[in-house]
């Protein structure tokens, strides 16, 4: 017997193989839908139970108080727990008492003495300055238009440089632009001490700190120092590849030899 024998069928037999498929697929199109129908009732259930748990929920919050004989009347509503107005406003004017006791802020809406206060800085007038070199950021805030970030960062710039030679380095300080200088320079006295810098006793990094040193100008100088000794005078540094005749002309005031 060939295998092909079991693959024969009479005409009558095919017709019922291929009915019996048919209903086999719309059985399983029907379990499908069902199943989905099922699923998404089960949603819609589930929906409507936590909704009605939230509705219970809120309610519980907050309850109607019907007495009359209590401030705010049949329309007051208290919490449960706490047993306190929720919407009522009494007509002196004392509003969320409970809030302005714990915070401190204030206990009615024309008090406000209560509110925290900051104190105000008391900035300069027409012709008053400040010396240039010798003020902290105290001193600085008091000219109109800086405040405490650029006064910490005009002292902390000073602090690198060792000082300001003149008031138009303070363009270099990060943030000031020529508007802002234009206005808070008539409040600025120049003057007042700089600090050098010793470049034969500074070490690598004491250099690198300076705003006017890059990497490759410091390893030049301390290249020097290891094969030839000290650094006599700027004029050493002048004839380098390394300095610019404005780098010398900006750091000859910041070095000492």
């Amino acid at each position: 017997m060939h295998w092909k024998d079991f693959l024969y069928f009479q005409r009558g037999s095919k017709t019922a193989v291929i009915l019996l498929l048919i209903l086999i697929v719309l059985t399983l199109i029907l379990n499908i839908l069902l199943s989905n129908r099922k699923s998404s009732d089960m949603i819609l259930m589930q929906n409507d139970s936590l909704v009605r748990e939230f509705d219970e929920f809120r309610r519980s919050l907050t309850v109607r108080d019907p007495s009359s004989d209590v401030p705010g009347g049949p329309n007051r509503f208290v919490d449960r727990e706490s047993g306190s107005d929720l919407r009522s406003s009494d007509k002196s004017g004392a509003r969320y008492e409970d809030n302005s006791r714990k915070s401190g802020r204030y206990t009615s809406r024309g008090d406000r003495s209560s509110y925290a206060t900051y104190p105000s800085v008391e900035k300069l007038s027409a012709g008053q300055t400040i010396l240039l070199n010798e003020t902290d950021t105290a001193e600085w805030k008091k000219i109109p238009g800086i405040g405490s970030t650029f006064a910490s960062r005009i002292v902390g710039y000073r602090n690198l440089l060792g000082g300001f030679v003149s008031t138009e380095q303070l363009l270099e300080v990060y943030g000031m632009d020529q508007e802002l200088f234009s206005r808070i320079v008539v409040y600025i006295e120049p003057g007042g001490n700089i600090r050098r810098l010793h470049v034969n006793q500074s070490d690598f990094r004491e250099l690198l700190r300076h705003p006017y040193l890059n990497y490759k100008q410091v390893q030049v100088i301390m290249s020097i120092r290891r094969r030839k000794g000290d650094i006599s005078s700027i004029r050493e540094l002048s004839i380098l590849d390394e300095f610019t005749p404005e780098d010398i002309l900006r750091l000859e005031p910041y070095l000492e030899f």
